[in-house]
């Protein structure tokens, strides 16, 4: 039996050896990039064509392609609103070339032969679409605007976390330019990190991951930047409610073929707020709220072979809290600052060895942090109360990719990744207290190697097979993991395939979070003998298809995922501030599942166009001390979630967008009862005395689901050039929640609006009233204007 099976598996590999060598003879490799003629800027998602097999690749996140092709053949270059454009290859040897695209000034000039169609489990944006999408703030917002696409959920009312195909938001894997970014939120997570600006292109991967990523169970979310123009200097500004924005870019006058690219972000409401509840507080307290984002990118070319690039970015909320007190002579004053942020540097060298040879690597430090301080003081006291925590997760990474393309049927992607990691959980510094080892500090290290090879097997089928080796050493743990990843697509016919994929994957650290809360509470913990890696199996299939001539585009996906090793706050715990011995706040072992079905319909073409997606799924937990050992639904699990995005130019200055969202209401666990309890912040020298407050009983975990969720959004965008400096400038206006749903951000159970009889003595109680369920909305209709102008 076992020979048997040795020699039908040869018997497979000597077949698909035999049609990916049987094509070499007379066969050239060309290779290049494909650039915006105006600003250099790489095209990703770029379709190359041979005109003569009809055989098609795609320009990766670097605007590279690599083609198998033959002297005289004539090679098709075509992106959405750029003129397409042909070229002949007219060398009998393997070459590299740069195309450059030009965009069409008049709708007619362009014709669209191709819309990008990435691969199956795969989301894309461009920065177009972005910018069309409308948000709250009249601005751009990356994480809301890939809530609209299919597999993909908010967690409540106008939040920037997502939960992919039934994950948590700490099983998602941000990229920017390939170096992870650890905290990616603002605002306890309404506004995303990621400036717009910045951003060239968007791959949200939800499953079938190739082997070069891992690290995370759900999504990986690869942002390309944008480089900079190297053949002028321009610059942006951008002011809206919340925030002003400013771009820079342009060359480095002293370096030949560079470019550099600088933005920044900053809240306008720091001083407003502050000065609003000074005010109102009666000059006694006062709150302060902001952030910031700062970007930077260097980009050299000293040749066509060879990409050189720097990255450096920065970004910090801050929350500050003073009030003060006086009664007679007696003055106490309390200040509390709250701080979070990361720091993020990168160097990348990306190398064209020959044609069909591609490399890339990349050293980064990452770090993250959350930090509060407290001071405390009266006249009575002679020092002031102290009391300092910190939370940091530091991350000093090495990357190094190729790419090899063999001949056309075959091609390998394979490299090495090294991650050092430092975590402190929990250190907390009292100034009437000694310390007492709250500093614990893990130190882990997590080396993969990775393979995938590529097949094209005859014209109908595409193989991806390959694995993803991962060490992780860390104190008290040493583990190896094998992670084998499986792609295969089916071409039916020109403008239709089906696929398979299975995946695993593994996940070293955990993300302990309080959601809503815009005081940060994200913690990342590391795993040891204590806390295991958490690991996924994912199984997809899938179907894609082309009406019209490329004017529709529509896909189906179905899904089923398992997780194991998962952690969370055990019941009864929020935060792990203050106790050295914080592992004890944290349930581990817990079991995961989700399966879903995905449809996905996109219009390219025509007066309007935009897409429409739906997704009904389905997701589970299961942890032995949480809900008495039963599986119970998912905190943020939707079964329905239908988004649609339109756009439409009604002139050559205006533009209009909508989007409309519904999604089923996450589940809350219902209180089944009450009971008074006796407070223990009391002295009690009698019965009459005593101190009691309700306790409610709850019943079982997430048994019962909020009101569903729906809105509209609508955006008007006008450009037009100044009269007196003739610049290029937008107004934006946008209409959040237009016809003003009050959607369910919480919900919370009381025997009245205002809570009497808490904490009162046991005697003035007159009355057992009942309790009821109250709903509190955030997000009313918000109209929001903002203002930008290019200085070209």
């Amino acid at each position: 039996m076992k020979a048997t099976a040795i020699k039908n598996i040869l018997s497979i590999v000597s077949l698909i050896l035999f049609i990916s060598t049987s094509s070499l003879i007379a066969q050239i490799r060309v290779s290049g990039f494909v650039r915006d003629s105006l600003t250099s800027e790489v095209l990703i998602g770029t379709h190359v064509i041979d005109v003569i097999s009809n055989r098609a690749v795609v320009t990766d996140n670097n605007g590279f392609f690599s083609i198998s092709s033959t002297a005289g053949n004539q090679l098709s270059f075509s992106f959405v609103g750029y003129q397409p454009k042909t070229i002949i290859i007219d060398k009998s040897e393997s070459s590299l070339v740069e195309v450059l695209l030009s965009p069409g000034t008049d709708i007619d000039e362009v014709v669209v032969t191709y819309t990008r169609r990435p691969a199956f489990n795969i989301s894309s944006l461009s920065s177009l679409e972005l910018q069309q999408i409308p948000s709250l703030g009249a601005k751009p917002d990356v994480m809301k605007s890939i809530q609209l696409l299919p597999g993909i959920s908010s967690q409540y009312e106008g939040s920037s976390l997502i939960s992919v195909r039934g994950g948590n938001p700490g099983e998602n894997l941000y990229l920017f330019d390939n170096v992870a970014v650890i905290y990616v939120n603002h605002l306890g997570g309404f506004m995303s990190v990621f400036n717009p600006d910045m951003i060239n292109n968007i791959d949200i991967y939800k499953g079938g991951f190739p082997s070069r990523y891992g690290g995370r169970l759900s999504s990986i979310m690869d942002i390309a930047q944008r480089e900079g123009n190297p053949n002028t200097l321009s610059s942006s500004l951008s002011v809206g409610v919340t925030d002003v924005t400013f771009t820079v870019d342009g060359p480095v006058d002293f370096i030949e073929n560079s470019s550099f690219m600088f933005t920044g972000r900053k809240t306008l409401v720091d001083p407003i707020l502050g000065l609003f509840t000074y005010l109102n507080g009666g000059s006694t307290n006062m709150m302060a709220y902001g952030f910031h984002d700062l970007n930077g990118k260097f980009t050299w070319r000293p040749n066509p072979e060879n990409t050189l690039s720097l990255n450096l970015y920065q970004g910090d909320d801050y929350l500050g809290i003073f009030y003060k007190t006086s009664k007679d002579d007696f003055i106490k004053k309390a200040r509390i600052t709250n701080t979070w942020g990361n720091w993020l540097l990168s160097a990348r060298w990306n190398r064209v060895h020959r044609p069909g040879l591609y490399s890339n690597q990349s050293l980064s430090f990452v770090r993250y942090r959350l930090r509060e301080k407290q001071v405390y003081q009266n006249t009575e006291s002679d020092h002031p109360y102290r009391r300092k925590y910190l939370s940091a997760v530091q991350d000093i990474s090495y990357k190094w990719g190729w790419k090899a393309d063999f001949n056309r049927n075959w091609n390998m992607d394979f490299g090495l990744q090294s991650s050092y990691f430092r975590h402190l959980p929990n250190s907390i510094t009292i100034s009437t207290q000694d310390r007492h080892g709250l500093d614990e500090v893990t130190n882990s290290l997590e080396t993969a190697i990775y393979m995938d090879n590529n097949w094209a097997i005859g014209r109908f089928l595409q193989l991806r097979a390959g694995a993803r080796g991962v060490g992780y050493l860390s104190d008290g743990l040493s583990r190896a993991y094998l992670e084998p990843r499986f792609n295969l697509d089916v071409n039916l016919a020109r403008d239709h395939t089906l696929n398979f994929s299975y995946m695993e994957a593994t996940q070293f650290s955990h993300l302990l979070f309080t959601s809503g809360n815009i005081n940060n509470n994200e913690v990342w913990i590391p795993s040891d003998k204590v806390i295991s890696p958490a690991s996924s199996r994912q199984v997809s299939a899938g179907w894609r298809a082309s009406f019209y001539e490329g004017l529709f585009d529509a896909e189906v996906n179905v899904y089923h995922k398992t997780l194991e090793n998962l952690a969370s706050y055990r019941e009864g715990y929020v935060n792990l501030m203050g106790d050295g011995n914080w592992k004890s706040k944290v349930e581990t072992g817990g079991m995961g599942e989700a399966w879903g079905a995905e449809f996905f319909l996109r219009k390219n073409l025509g007066k309007w166009n935009g897409f429409a997606s739906y997704t009904w799924s389905r997701a589970t937990r299961q942890f032995e001390n949480i809900n008495n050992g039963a599986e119970y639904l998912y905190d943020y699990d939707r079964p329905h979630n239908f988004a649609i995005s339109l756009n439409r130019n009604l002139s050559d200055r205006l533009s209009l967008n909508a989007a409309w969202v519904f999604e089923s209401g996450i589940p809350f666990t219902p209180v089944v009862g009450r009971m008074y309890t006796p407070s223990t912040s009391y002295f009690y020298s009698s019965v009459d005395d005593l101190h009691i407050y309700e306790a409610f009983i709850y019943g079982e975990r997430n048994s019962e689901r909020m009101r569903n969720y729906h809105r509209l959004d609508i955006a008007l965008h006008y450009n037009y050039y100044t009269r007196r400096n003739h610049r290029r400038a937008q107004w934006s206006f946008s209409v959040y929640n237009i016809y003003n749903r009050k959607n369910p951000n919480l919900y919370f159970f009381t025997h009245d609006k205002f809570d009497r009889g808490i904490f009162l003595p046991i005697h003035t109680w007159r009355s057992y009233e009942p309790f009821s369920l109250y709903q509190i909305s955030f997000f009313p209709i918000l109209p929001t204007l903002s203002y930008k102008v290019f200085f070209e």
